[in-house]
């Protein structure tokens, strides 16, 4: 699959090369763009925050949108943190409510922890996996009807390479004064409306973990800061709060993306339109052998699909017996995720159970297909080969 540990061990000379292993198979293929990350360091002796990550900051802006300066992407240490500093930028501190959805990498929920803010819920959409416009009016209203201090952001997950539907919740936020902030770890290059993801926010985040559609081989992630107002301050959030003379003008962090990763990332940038279509391509490979047998993943009427991990749905009782079935099999299946973040027993224990009803069917009906862009279509006949028996008997 192409999430979960990112490891690669043993000598080269004894490296298997597995076809199904994301990272491995970007390390076979990057290989010479690390040595020349590596030699860019030995010649400069910079290893954080110099020209690599001030080149990549500007590449990556210009990437999101033509208009975006370079001030508006700031590399920094891994995805989380991204979503922490985005938090701390629009004002959240403890006990403040953050809206965020249930049904996503506990790593959303806990950069809310990490603040000692308030997570509070948000149900999925019918038959999809983003938040719900419908229930996030709900909550806003019901906070404004109660007289209750307003949450103080939503956190609009774009999950699997879905896109959640930025144009209601735009609306939503701005009506009721709410920050909004994208979780892009797992969309980097979905596309609203032909606009990228991660634009649309007063801040997003990114994750450049090795399983991501846009890769470190280490840790990284990106803050966008989409409001010319908040980039100096949130800049400053990453190095101690330091302003250029290295004084302490406000609250701070150490969250830097590192020269090595900056270099890597730059020159997989390059690529990444293309990486995308072959994403793209291996998901059509799927739809055109499990079309009706599977609720398949798909474009919207106004976005497209990045494809970061092919999710299908079943009934949850057969996607049990299928997953053990497979396991006999050696088919590379997974689950993302089996619990939502309100089931986890810490978050029962600190908030109390909670009832999402279309999250907890969700978590339930999930399924990941290996898919990653250097699949070729015999594996993924072949995996289909042997899937679709399994599907038969296990209905």
């Amino acid at each position: 699959m192409n999430e979960g540990p990112a490891t690669l061990c043993g000598p080269a000379s004894s490296v298997v090369s597995d076809p199904f292993n994301f990272p491995q198979q970007e390390a076979i293929r990057y290989g010479p763009l690390l040595q020349d990350a590596l030699i860019r360091l030995q010649t400069s002796g910079q290893l954080i925050l110099g020209d690599g990550v001030r080149a990549f900051e500007a590449a990556f802006a210009r990437w999101l949108d033509p208009a975006l300066t370079p001030e508006a992407v700031i590399g920094v240490a891994n995805g989380t943190e991204a979503l922490e500093l985005a938090l701390r930028g629009s004002g959240v501190g403890p006990g403040d409510a953050v809206l965020l959805p249930s049904h996503t990498a506990y790593a959303t929920l806990a950069a809310v922890l990490r603040l000692e803010a308030r997570p509070v819920f948000v149900d999925l959409e019918l038959e999809r996996s983003v938040l719900s416009p419908m229930h996030l009016q709900e909550l806003l209203e019901g906070a404004a009807a109660l007289g209750e201090a307003p949450p103080k952001a939503v956190i609009a997950v774009h999950l699997y390479g879905e896109a959640c539907d930025l144009g209601a919740i735009e609306a939503l936020c701005a009506h009721h004064g709410v920050a909004l902030i994208e979780d892009c770890a797992q969309a980097c290059g979905t596309t609203v409306q032909r606009r990228s993801v991660g634009t649309w926010g007063r801040f997003a985040a990114f994750s450049f973990y090795p399983t991501k559609n846009l890769a470190a081989f280490g840790d990284g992630g990106a803050l966008v800061a989409n409001h010319p107002q908040d980039r100096q301050a949130t800049r400053r959030l990453r190095f101690y709060g330091w302003d250029e003379e290295r004084r302490a003008v406000q609250a701070g962090v150490n969250s830097r993306l590192d020269e090595l990763q900056a270099w890597v990332l730059l020159g997989k940038l390059a690529d990444l339109p293309e990486r995308i279509g072959q994403r793209r391509r291996v998901a059509g490979w799927y739809a055109q052998r499990l079309y009706g047998l599977v609720a398949l993943p798909g474009d919207g009427v106004d976005w497209r699909h990045s494809y970061h991990l092919h999710v299908v749905r079943l009934p949850g009782a057969q996607r049990e017996r299928l997953l053990q079935e497979a396991s006999r099999e050696g088919l590379p299946l997974g689950v993302h995720y089996p619990l939502a973040c309100h089931q986890h027993p810490y978050v029962i224990d600190r908030f109390g159970p909670q009832s999402l009803p279309e999250t907890e069917r969700r978590v339930r009906e999930v399924l990941s297909l290996p898919l990653h862009p250097y699949l070729e279509e015999e594996r993924i006949l072949d995996v289909c080969a042997r899937l679709i028996p399994l599907l038969s008997e296990t209905a």
